[in-house]
Order: C-alpha cells, then structure tokens, then sequence
C-alpha cells in the first residue's frame, strides 16, 4: 500500500512537470513571417512575427519591440533570423525562453500610397489644366476685346496650384489682365485681376506666352475650278488650331485653280497654278529674233505654258518642232535672248477687292495694291 502511495505521488509531480514545462514553451513562441509591409518609418517585432501563445500584455509588449528604420520607399530589406534574436538580446530579451519557428527570413518593404491619395493628386492635376485653359480663353477674349486690331493670338498659361479655386469659382468674363506686352512672344509675368461676391479685388499671377497668329486667305464665295482668282474673290479668316493656310496674296492672286474652292475654304498652294497663256492645242506665234531681224511663224502648241514657260511647238504642215518660252497669250518666242530680258510682272505689292496704282516703284516698274475684306467666317 504504501509502494503504491510513493508510486502516485512520482507520476503526480512528473504529470505537473511537463505541464508547467508546456505552458512556458507556449507562451515562448515567435512565428515569422515570410513578407512584412510597414507603413511607418520603422520595423517592429509584430510587422515581422506573430507572438503565440502570451499574454495579452506580453503580447503587446513584444509586437512594439523595435527591430531597425524601415526601408525606403520603392526599396525592400531582408531581416533574418540572426538579426532578429542579435536585436532582442539587445533590448534584454531572454532568448532562452524563445522559440522562433517559420522562415529563415524576412522580406520588408515599404506601404505604397494609398489609391484615395493618388486620385486626390491626379484629380488636383486636372483643376489645375482646366483652370489654366480657363484663363487662356479668357486672355484671348480680353485681348480681342481690349485691341481689336491686334491681330490674332494664341496664348499658353501657367498658374500656381493655390489660384485654382479662385479661378474655378470665378466667372471668366470678368477677368482683366494687366502687366502685358503684345509684342513679347516670349515667357512674361501677367496679373490676373477679378472681383469676388463681396466686391473685393483678388489677383492671381501668371506665367503667359503669347504666339501671333496671322490670318489666311479663304474664298469669299464657291470658286470654280478654272477660275483664275482675283482679289475680289478672298477674304481674311484667322485659322482654326494647327490650321496651315497661305498668308501672302501675291501666291494666289492671277492664279488658276485646278479643283473647286468652297466658300470660306482656305487657299492652298497645292490647288493653284500659273494662269496658262497657252494651251495644248492652240496656235501660237512664235518669234525668232537675232540683231535686228525678226522672224514670225504660226505653230500648234504641246501642253500648256504660264508665262515665262517653255513649250513645245510643232509646225502646222511638216514634223518641224522646236522648243520656246511664252512671252504672252498664244505667243512664244524662241530663247536666243537671256531668260531675264523677258517682261515678267515682278515688284507687285498686295495688301488686304479694287486694284489702283500705287505709282513706279525703285526698278520704274509700277506697282500694283490690293485691297481684300476680312471677316472670312470659318466653317
């Protein structure tokens, strides 16, 4: 009886070992993670493990426990288990009460920006566009407004972020603009003045560059193909955005148009030729001069000829062919003389349709003005 009372109360106090032992291995366990995202600027315990079996005080305690400075934005660490067990000893740990169970090591990286921010930043890009296209309509207006004979202007705006909502909240109409040089195409500091509900005069300071814009010669009314274009027939238009047109008359005036031009059409150089003085078929007289002897001689035209052109002629009965420079309608003559002899209308002067002379210019040759109506409207 008694060998059996010895024998209970031994397997009691070893029964009682092993569960006190069992309980200080669970409340000794660390499980390590294999990837951390930190969103401060350092690395702790609980961003790299999971403490088990603790306290909830311990537990608290342990997950706090700073490891090192997190990384950089963009960048990544890796912290190993050696790491982690030299930086507790550090901070008094004892390791021997410590289990650390899971991965060898850690991959740490820093939060990226949270999506709400992003579009925060991507939204207050896009005030800040709209408010500077605001203002350029609205500087383009004032300036037609302000000097209508000025010409027309294209404008690129700068602002600072901090106007927008004044801009925003700010009827376009009433801006003024101060400070600004028409002549300046270059990068020039501009205020921007307006009054707010109360009557108070707020201002904001731009960035603005100013780009002249000249206008281009449209049809006034639908030109036929084959019309030879006279300055009764155009109209200054100022041009759309990144519209390409012809803006000197003397490039389309006396010209012949090889396909139809619809009203208010800009002009192109493409669609325009030199008014031919020949034509295929017609009969030219051509002249042959050497000193004082003159030879004329009637012959059909190959193609046609502008003035100043060289042709091929053929004789009315025979093969007889030759080749010579039209020197006005249905006449050619052949080249013994420089090209530069030749009466060619140089020296002409248009502006912006009746013609008068403007009187003999520098060279004695008089010189011929223009006049063309604005107002082309554009389609």
């Amino acid at each position: 009886m008694c060998r059996f009372g010895i024998k209970s109360f031994l397997c009691l106090l070893l029964a009682a070992c092993c569960l006190s032992h069992t309980e200080a291995l669970q409340a000794e366990i660390l499980r390590l993670k294999s990837t951390a995202v930190v969103d401060s600027s350092v690395v702790r315990l609980g961003d790299v493990a999971d403490v088990l079996h603790a306290d909830e005080v311990e537990t608290a305690r342990m997950q706090e426990m700073i490891l090192q400075p997190a990384p950089a934005q963009g960048r990544t660490q890796i912290i190993t288990v050696s790491q982690i067990r030299s930086r507790l000893q550090a901070l008094g740990v004892d390791l021997s009460r410590l289990e650390l169970t899971g991965r060898s090591q850690i991959q740490v990286s820093a939060q990226s920006p949270s999506e709400e921010t992003q579009v925060k930043t991507a939204t207050t890009q896009k005030d800040l566009q709209q408010a500077e296209e605001k203002v350029q309509r609205a500087l383009q207006a004032w300036i037609r407004r302000a000097v209508p004979d000025a010409g027309h202007f294209t404008a690129i705006v700068r602002m600072q972020p901090e106007d927008v909502a004044l801009i925003r909240d700010h009827r376009a109409d009433g801006f003024y603009f101060s400070q600004l040089d028409l002549q300046r195409q270059t990068r020039q500091p501009v205020t921007l003045q307006l009054k707010d509900a109360q009557g108070m005069v707020r201002q904001a300071n731009l960035t603005c560059q100013l780009k002249r814009v000249p206008e281009i010669l449209a049809a006034k009314y639908t030109l036929n193909r084959g019309t030879v274009v006279r300055a009764d027939d155009l109209v200054w238009m100022r041009p759309e955005k990144e519209q390409k047109g012809i803006t000197d008359p003397r490039q389309v005036i006396g010209r012949e148009l090889t396909r139809t031009v619809y009203q208010a059409q800009p002009m192109r150089s493409e669609d325009l030729i030199e008014v031919p003085l020949v034509r295929d078929g017609a009969i030219v007289t051509v002249y042959a001069r050497r000193g004082g002897i003159t030879v004329r001689r009637e012959m059909r035209a190959r193609g046609d000829g502008a003035m100043g052109d060289e042709i091929t002629l053929i004789a009315l009965e025979g093969r007889d062919r030759l080749a010579a420079i039209v020197t006005g309608y249905n006449q050619a003559e052949v080249n013994y003389r420089p090209a530069s002899q030749l009466q060619r209308s140089t020296g002409i002067q248009f502006i912006s349709g009746s013609t008068s002379s403007a009187g003999p210019s520098r060279t004695g040759q008089v010189q011929t003005v223009y006049e063309i109506q604005r107002g082309g409207r554009q389609k």
